[in-house]
C-alpha cells in the first residue's frame, strides 16, 4: 500500500501513537503540581461521599469550603484506578496520573483533527491543526502533570467536535450525546456552560429560522433531549447535587467570587492575581504560543474580515457564512437542509480557532 492510499485519519492516529510512545519516555521527567494534591483530596471526599459518608463535602474535612463544587469526572476515576491497582506509593500513583492525563490530551487531539476535516473537508489542514495543537510548548509541558486545567481543555475540543457533528445530524441522538458531553465539560469546570449558552443560543436560530411546523418540532425535540441529557448526566456525575440539585447555583455564585490570592511575575516585579493589568492576558499569550500559530491566526483573521467586507451587500443573508471557501460554503438553503442556521453560525465561530486555515484562499 503506498503512503498516497493511506486515509487522513490512519495518519492521524500514527501521529497519535508516535506522540503517545514519546509521552512514555518522558513521563517520568515529570513532578506533581500545586494542585495536584488538593485535587486528589476533593477526589477521595467525593469518593467518601459516595460510599456513604454523608459528611465527606463538608467545610471541614476539605481544604477550601467551595473545593466541595469542583468536579471529579476526571479525578475520580484515576483515584478509583489507583487503589484498584494498590498504588501505595506517591511517585507511581503521580506516573499514572501523569499518564492518564496525557492519553486524555491526545484524545483532544484527535478531536481537534476531527473537527477541523469536518469544518474545512481538507485532511492535510485537520493533520496540520493537530499538530499546532500537540505542539504548543506549554500545552505540551502541562499535558503530563495538569490534571486540572489540560482535561477541560481536551474535553472542549471533543465537545466542540461534538457539536459541530449534532448541528451537522440534526437528530436526537446526537444531541443526546452533545448534552452528556457538554454536562461532563461543565462537571470538569463550570465555564463548560459556556458551551452550553452558545449551542443553546444557536438552537434559537434554528427555531426563528424554521418556515414550517415540523421543523420548529424537530428543532425544540432535539434541544429538549440536550438539556434532559445534559442535566441528568451533570446530575450524576456531580455528587454534591445529589442531596439539593438547586445547590448548582450556590457553585455557580461560589466559584464565580472565588478569588486566586497568589502573586505573578509579571514585568520584573510580583503582582497580585487581582491587580494584574489587562496587558498581562496579550503577553502571556504572546511569551507561550510558537510564532507561526499567532501570525497565522492574526492572518487569517484578517483575511475573513476583508472577505466578509467584500461579500457584504443590501439583502444579504444574515444566516449565510460571509467567507466562502472550499467547505465553508454554506447559503440559508444549504445551512437549513444540513442542520439549520445554527450550524452555519458554528462553522463560523469555530473556523477561526484552527489558524492553519491561513493556508487556504480567502475568496471564493
Amino acid at each position: 500500500m503506498t503512503i498516497s492510499r493511506i486515509s487522513w485519519r490512519t495518519r492521524a492516529v500514527a501521529v497519535l501513537v508516535l506522540f503517545a510512545a514519546a509521552g512514555a519516555a518522558v513521563v517520568g521527567d515529570y513532578g506533581a503540581s500545586v494542585d495536584t494534591h488538593p485535587q486528589r483530596r476533593i477526589a477521595a471526599a467525593n469518593l467518601e461521599y459516595v460510599l456513604g459518608g454523608d459528611d465527606a463535602l463538608s467545610a471541614h474535612n476539605l481544604p477550601r469550603a467551595h473545593d466541595r463544587y469542583y468536579g471529579v469526572a476526571f479525578e475520580l476515576p484515576l483515584l478509583l484506578a489507583e487503589r484498584t491497582l494498590g498504588l501505595d506509593d506517591n511517585r507511581t500513583a503521580y506516573l499514572l496520573r501523569h499518564c492518564a492525563t496525557h492519553l486524555f490530551w491526545l484524545c483532544g487531539g484527535f478531536a481537534c483533527f476531527l473537527l477541523a476535516r469536518r469544518l474545512f473537508g481538507s485532511g492535510p489542514l485537520a493533520l496540520l491543526s493537530m499538530l499546532l495543537f500537540l505542539l504548543h510548548p506549554r500545552l505540551y509541558a502541562h499535558a503530563f502533570f495538569n490534571s486540572k486545567d489540560v482535561p477541560f481543555l481536551s474535553m472542549f475540543m471533543i465537545a466542540l467536535y461534538l457539536a459541530h457533528r449534532a448541528f451537522e445530524k440534526d437528530t436526537v441522538r446526537a444531541f443526546v450525546v452533545l448534552g452528556m458531553g457538554t454536562a461532563v465539560l461543565t462537571n470538569l469546570r463550570i465555564m463548560g456552560l459556556m458551551l452550553v449558552a452558545a449551542v443553546l443560543g444557536m438552537r434559537a436560530c434554528d427555531l426563528l429560522c424554521a418556515s414550517q411546523w415540523s421543523e420548529r418540532r424537530r428543532v425544540l425535540k432535539t434541544t429538549a433531549a440536550f438539556g434532559a441529557a445534559g442535566a441528568a448526566t451533570l446530575y450524576a456525575i456531580s455528587p454534591y447535587l445529589w442531596s439539593d440539585p438547586r445547590e448548582f447555583a450556590e457553585a455557580l455564585r461560589a466559584l464565580s467570587e472565588h478569588s486566586n490570592p497568589v502573586r505573578e511575575l509579571f514585568q520584573g516585579r510580583l503582582v497580585h492575581s487581582d491587580d494584574l493589568p489587562w496587558r498581562y492576558v496579550p503577553t502571556w499569550i504572546a511569551i507561550t504560543t510558537p510564532p507561526f500559530t499567532l501570525l497565522a491566526g492574526r492572518h487569517r483573521s484578517g483575511r475573513r474580515c476583508m472577505a466578509r467586507r467584500r461579500a457584504s451587500r443590501p439583502g444579504a443573508s444574515q444566516h449565510a457564512v460571509a467567507v466562502r471557501m472550499p467547505g465553508d460554503r454554506l447559503s440559508d438553503g444549504a445551512a437549513a437542509r444540513r442542520g439549520g442556521a445554527g450550524r452555519a453560525h458554528l462553522q463560523r465561530v469555530a473556523a477561526p480557532v484552527f489558524p492553519a486555515r491561513a493556508a487556504l484562499p480567502a475568496g471564493g
